[in-house]
């Protein structure tokens, strides 16, 4: 057991926080075995892999030990380990699913799922109003030949009649634009309840919420898109004048544990709405979850097949988890079948209701569409199907996708004449403006960030072109074109991890770092003044979570490789909007559409009735 430990801690999946942990529990245990520091270097390293917590069977498989029932004895008189129903708080926590935690997160994830209950009670006993058909009608058109539901409009139904509403979907589905218009139907229903409130009461307090500064500015900008489309309408839409990070929003105290708000200091919304709730992990949306006022709506946006947060936990995964239309409880569908035309076959199946009737899953794309090489590989992906997904690889009739296999063009020579050829186009454009909204044009990502085919050498080697087609000069950090990407929080200058910019002569001739204002201007930054920040000529898939490029060159390594996964693979292809050339072997797609990974923990049962503790 012991061996296998030392093997962990040099490939990475076991550190050195986690073996002292372990050593802790093991000086402070009332009966101290082998069993107990096994499980809690287990318990620790699997937060830091991304896990809520871990099972019996693992810890079991692991530590040798074979019974199951002899090792939850142990554990269970270690002194160390608490089960669900016991008063006291211990390090560990074992519930009655045989999942073990540390006590943090066993605790934010019940706390968690009881308040999307408590939200979900709620909803079902307050009378909340059905939008008026010609309200609905006005914002979601129905065509005369429609037999397919408009998911869109479902969408505004569902989140006008609860406080909580779940929105789900691919890119170019349409996520911002149903956004926009349930917004409108919200506040239309606040408009006809004026008699009854007083006059601090009769606008809504809403909040525009994203986990980083980049995907918060592209949700305002996109909703400001959608206020002027629906005014050119004739209806008028009140949005916030900023949209905030989470952390932000929360009040951020730095050496301080806890944000300023919180169930004692709530947020001041009335609605919150947290765009790209896939990168949210679990003890943040707890933190936002906690802090809503107790009359407060949440809507969750995002896409559930995107990876998962950086940190433990797939919330939204989890969320949504078995969720589909033919699940709605019986007083839903009626009111879908009043209000949205092609929803009367939704009851086909017995309805579950409860968390069920508050997820919408819009299920037309607007960006890829039947000819759309990018969007048949996408469901391919989702589906686990890798024959199809290579077959499409391979079809010529699918221009906007292709495969590069490195031992048919050498990985460098064609990814580098790529990069370097659109870099170039960004340092030739005219000014500021135009060379960021052209950097966005083209990006290479990368699942990794070290190593031949990671982040930190294909930006090397991208320099290295430059410098030798004259576009850079040697050893030369700020560059005229030179992209940066932000990998910190500064409040102080207004930027946030996950912005990208680029280094720009302004009107003098000084290099400054350019951010986009998110209304077509720029503003600058003198380089000194930079938070933390790395070129990205090319970036991880990761962060570039909630951005979106014209065209994506996506680099994957060769198996075996941990990274390798269905869930990065879609996010890399989905990252563009007209076309993806992707650099790997038929064997590293493959291994990637067959590789789900599930998170390990309790929140999806909590929500969807399986074990409750």
């Amino acid at each position: 057991m012991r061996d296998w430990v030392k093997t962990a801690l040099t490939d990475g999946t076991v550190n050195s926080a986690d073996t002292a942990f372990a050593d802790l529990m093991q000086a402070l245990a009332t009966i101290a075995t082998d069993e107990l520091w096994c499980a809690s270097v287990l318990a620790s390293a699997a937060v830091q892999n991304g896990d809520v917590c871990v099972t019996l069977a693992t810890v079991a498989e692991t530590s040798g030990m074979q019974n199951i029932t002899a090792l939850q004895h142990d554990l269970q008189n270690s002194g160390m380990v608490q089960e669900p129903e016991q008063p006291v708080t211990l390090p560990l926590v074992l519930d009655n699913a045989g999942r073990l935690y540390l006590s943090r997160y066993w605790h934010a994830e019940r706390d968690l799922a009881e308040s999307l209950q408590l939200f979900l009670n709620q909803s079902a006993h307050q009378q909340f109003e059905t939008p008026p058909i010609e309200l609905l009608e006005q914002l979601f058109p129905s065509q005369p030949e429609q037999s397919a539901p408009d998911w869109q409009r479902v969408a505004a139904v569902v989140a006008a009649r609860q406080r909580l509403c779940v929105i789900t979907g691919g890119p170019g589905t349409g996520k911002t634009r149903t956004v926009a218009r349930l917004l409108a139907v919200l506040q239309s229903q606040i408009t006809q309840s004026k008699v009854t409130q007083t006059p601090d009461t009769q606008s809504q307090r809403i909040a525009l919420l994203a986990p980083t500064g980049k995907a918060a500015a592209r949700l305002l900008e996109s909703l400001r898109i959608e206020v002027n489309t629906l005014k050119q309408q004739g209806l008028l839409l009140e949005l916030p004048d900023t949209a905030s990070t989470l952390h932000r929003a929360l009040g951020y105290q730095p050496g301080r544990a806890g944000f300023r708000h919180n169930a004692a200091n709530p947020l001041p919304y009335d609605l919150v709405l947290v765009d790209e709730a896939s990168m949210v992990d679990l003890t943040m949306m707890h933190s936002v979850v906690s802090a809503l006022a107790t009359d407060a709506r949440l809507i969750l946006l995002g896409d559930r097949d995107q990876l998962a947060s950086v940190e433990a936990g797939n919330v939204l995964g989890d969320i949504v988890g078995d969720a589909s239309p033919e699940r709605y409880s019986t007083q839903l569908r009626a009111v879908l079948k009043g209000t949205c035309k092609g929803t009367d076959a939704l009851d086909t199946e017995q309805p579950s209701g409860g968390i069920a009737d508050a997820i919408v899953e819009l299920q037309h794309s607007y960006r890829f569409d039947a000819q759309s090489g990018i969007g048949h590989f996408a469901r391919a992906v989702n589906a686990g199907d890798a024959d199809t997904s290579c077959a499409i690889g391979a079809d010529d009739n699918y221009p906007d996708l292709q495969f590069i296999n490195p031992e048919q063009a050498t990985l460098h020579s064609r990814l580098l004449d790529r990069a370097a050829t659109a870099a170039i186009k960004v340092i030739e454009t005219d000014n500021v403006e135009s060379a960021l909204s052209t950097s966005l044009e083209h990006r290479v990502l990368c699942a990794l960030y070290a190593g031949p085919r990671g982040v930190d050498q294909v930006n090397l080697f991208i320099e290295a072109r430059l410098i030798r087609l004259g576009h850079i000069q040697p050893n030369q950090l700020w560059y005229k074109g030179r992209p940066i990407l932000v990998t910190r929080n500064d409040p102080g200058t207004g930027l946030y991890n996950g912005d990208t910019g680029l280094i720009w002569p302004d009107a003098n001739g000084h290099l400054m770092a350019w951010f986009a204002d998110g209304e077509g201007a720029a503003r600058a930054v003198a380089p000194g003044r930079l938070p933390a920040h790395q070129t990205c000529f090319a970036m991880t898939v990761h962060k570039t979570q909630g951005s979106e490029f014209t065209h994506v060159l996506l680099v994957l390594p060769e198996p075996p490789h941990s990274l390798l996964s269905r869930d990065l693979l879609y996010t890399g292809i989905t990252r563009a909007r007209k076309s993806v050339e992707v650099y790997g072997s038929e064997e590293a797609v493959r291994v990637a559409v067959e590789t789900k990974r599930v998170r390990a923990s309790g929140l999806r049962d909590r929500l969807w009735g399986g074990v409750s503790e």
